[in-house]
């Protein structure tokens, strides 16, 4: 089972995620925040196997928030999380792990989450 933190800046999708999330038994969610400097005061603390990281998220930018990230959690796999697929460049080359479309349906974004952390599990 892996370990997944929701780092999200709207509750509605934070919940959304969340319920998704708990018919999964692949994955324990071990925390949530609603800000980049929430994210890191949770998850330095007790590093994730699993950060979905909305690309959005309020507080700081892009590029220190992943730089940060990679700091206190080298071995976590970040998952950014966007309605815009324009951004997926950027935060791959910010060095996101992986970019994800919340707008897929349900079964489509979990089926590309899981891809995802089974890449990094394989990486042939």
């Amino acid at each position: 089972m892996k370990t997944i933190f929701l780092a999200e800046g709207e509750k509605h999708v934070r919940d959304a995620l969340r319920l998704m999330l708990e018919h999964q038994s692949d994955f324990a969610i071990m925390g949530e925040a609603s800000t980049a400097e929430n994210t890191l005061a949770k998850v330095c603390q007790l590093p994730p196997d699993v950060i979905l990281l909305d690309w959005n998220l309020p507080g700081l930018h892009h590029q220190r928030l992943l730089s940060a990230l990679r700091q206190c959690c080298p071995e976590t796999l970040i998952l950014a999380t966007s309605v815009r697929p324009e951004q997926e460049e950027a935060a791959i080359n910010l060095g996101a792990n992986a970019f994800l479309l919340k707008q897929l349906p349900p079964d489509q974004f979990m089926a590309m989450l899981l891809a995802a952390v089974n890449q990094k599990e394989d990486p042939r």
